[in-house]
């Protein structure tokens, strides 16, 4: 494949989040455009006839009767000064987009007096009058009905801008809201422009049950990439790809092995020491060895190899061994591997460099294939959470189970130990850890089956989410697959419905979508590739597509902005690493997946200035 840059053309939005209820005078679209006033006042010049300068109140006293007047073509209604609470502004008199900007009922209250991009600052904005029929808003502004927004408001109808379809182009976040309705609520999520498309590594693919895939080193400002190419003389080669996160210099690939070529065989990536990283990847079911790599002193040495000989491998089923996923905890280095009677087992290390079988996380009874399927997040510190079924889909109708290993022990969601011991070689089944969402349970107006579980993720606060798949129909050939969003609040798991999956990936495999991926650091924010618009659950595209999904109500609902359009190729398979940053990469997979053998596809992703 030949590859290029693409430019990406994010455009600040403020995503609207709520229904009509939340309504503030009517407003038919979503919140203003770029303020820039250092106190309170809505300033900054916005494209195209925005506010020029509303002023604002620099103390900030509650009950003042009055806003800032704009004296642009948009709503002028002033907002409250520096840590003051406006209660009943009334808003200047619009001359283009409105038809006298209605001010906002209730004021626009600003904690700390700056107002954002079309949100407020730390109070939240509530943005007051509509434009007027006929007026094309300026960036930012809402459009009324029939108008094209440039980028920012919704549109009862309006086309939303976006990035050039060509390999992926990235959209512009506007006019994304269904309906245009829902208009004046308060934001709570933006996406913010990251850039360009970069593509990492122009040969690569990656299974989704290797954690983690892409790390990122904040102190080297690094970031690292597993995956695995099979184009040509690089058919097989198990590779990391190093790019600079300040963008300096080009993506650098480092061979770490030459294996079968197969999107299984992808490394799990783990930091483990000062500019020190450990690489661990398997063969699909061909041998009985993990393999790993350390990178250290500037470069990756040798291949390594842990021997599960001896510890039913292979199995009587003739399956070896697959997948790798690295977790720090305490002074350990814990690697699950899918390997004794195909349940994930697990070897542990003190420095990377020398491993010791350390038993199983669970004992499934195996039916079919394998004895089920496991995604993993860990915090590197106290605790691993797992998400787990029963089995592969094509071969049994999974549910989906949770438990999490902490202090030498695993344990339910609720913190109750199912396992006393994690290394004492005896394991528990998954069904007796905590029922995510049972096979044959309701989500939305479908029944789903045949769970699968896509990414999980936990946070400080104790919240989890998870996004996993299921099918909506008995059809075995083409399964009708959904996508769900299940999360823990500290006590029960509830589960939202998202969005058709699309048709799958390849004849052999019923269950294969585009997968999903959770933002590591806000559990408001996903992404999904899907081939139907998530907005209306109903319009299909020719090719899979990333949307962002955002929720201001712990996951009952998701407002969506498509993150790439008209694409001529499909976008497979998101990332996000976790990273503590006001930045955030996501990655996927672009181009053409025949298998999972087969494949051309190219890592590619963006820096975003924001979650």
């Amino acid at each position: 494949m030949k590859h290029t840059t693409h430019s990406a053309w994010f455009v600040l939005l403020a995503i609207a989040c709520g229904n009509g209820s939340d309504e503030v005078d009517g407003s038919s679209g979503g919140l203003g455009g770029l303020a820039a006033g250092p106190t309170g006042g809505l300033g900054g010049a916005l494209t195209g006839g925005a506010l020029t300068g509303g002023t604002g109140f620099t103390g900030g006293m509650s009950g003042v009767p009055t806003g800032g007047v704009g004296t642009g073509s948009g709503p002028g209604g002033g907002t409250s000064g520096s840590g003051g609470l406006q209660t009943g502004g009334t808003g200047g008199l619009g001359t283009g987009g409105t038809t006298g900007g209605t001010g906002n009922t209730g004021g626009i209250q600003v904690t700390g007096g700056t107002g954002g991009l079309g949100a407020s600052g730390s109070g939240g904005a509530i943005t007051g009058g509509a434009s007027g029929g006929g007026g094309t808003p300026p960036t930012g502004g809402v459009a009324g009905s029939g108008s094209t927004p440039p980028t920012g408001g919704a549109s009862g109808g309006g086309t939303p801008l976006g990035g050039a379809g060509g390999d992926g182009g990235v959209m512009g976040s506007g006019g994304s809201e269904s309906g245009g309705t829902g208009g004046g609520t308060v934001a709570c999520g933006t996406t913010a422009t990251p850039g360009e498309i970069i593509t990492f590594n122009d040969d690569g693919g990656w299974c989704w049950y290797q954690d983690e895939r892409v790390i990122v080193d904040p102190n080297a400002n690094k970031l690292v990439i597993g995956s695995v190419a099979i184009q040509g003389s690089r058919n097989g080669n198990v590779e990391v790809t190093m790019y600079n996160l300040d963008g300096s210099g080009s993506p650098q690939r480092t061979m770490l092995g030459d294996l079968n070529p197969d999107d299984h065989n992808t490394s799990g990536l783990l930091k483990i020491g000062e500019g020190k990283y450990l690489a661990f990847y398997t063969t699909h079911n061909d041998d009985c060895y993990s393999y790993y790599n350390i990178f250290q002193n500037g470069s990756w040495g040798a291949q390594n190899k842990f021997s599960w000989s001896g510890h039913g491998c292979p199995t009587d089923n003739g399956k070896t061994v697959s997948y790798s996923n690295l977790w720090h905890m305490g002074d350990q280095l814990y690697n699950f591997v899918r390997s004794t009677e195909t349940s994930p087992n697990l070897i542990t290390s003190t420095d990377g460099a020398n491993w010791t079988y350390s038993g199983r996380l669970t004992s499934t009874d195996r039916v079919g294939y394998v004895a089920g399927y496991y995604k993993y997040w860990g915090n590197n510190v106290d605790r691993i959470d797992f998400v787990g079924t029963e089995a592969h889909p094509r071969d049994f109708d999974n549910s989906l189970y949770h438990g999490y290993v902490q202090d030498g022990k695993v344990h339910n969601s609720t913190g109750t130990p199912v396992d006393n011991n994690l290394l004492d070689g005896n394991a528990q089944n998954i069904t007796a850890y905590t029922k995510v969402f049972g096979t044959g349970a309701r989500l939305g107006s479908v029944t789903l089956t045949h769970l699968w579980n896509c990414d999980l993720m936990r946070y400080p606060d104790g919240t989890i989410v998870l996004i996993f798949t299921g099918r909506a129909n008995g059809d075995t050939n083409d399964p009708d697959k959904r996508f769900g969003y299940a999360r823990f609040d500290g006590t029960s798991w509830k589960s939202t419905y998202l969005v058709k999956a699309g048709h799958k990936l390849y004849d052999s495999e019923q269950d294969y979508t585009g997968l999903g991926a959770v933002h590591p650091t806000n559990p408001n924010t996903i992404y999904i590739s899907t081939t139907t618009d998530p907005r209306d659950d109903t319009t299909a595209f020719n090719k899979h597509e990333i949307w962002r999904g955002t929720t201001c109500d712990g996951g009952q609902t998701f407002e969506w902005t498509p993150i790439t359009q008209n694409s001529n190729q499909d976008n497979l398979r998101p990332v996000v690493p976790y990273w503590e940053s006001e930045k955030t990469v996501l990655l996927w997979m672009r181009g053409t997946y025949h298998t999972a053998q087969t494949y051309d596809t190219d890592i590619v992703g963006v820096i975003m200035d924001g979650p």
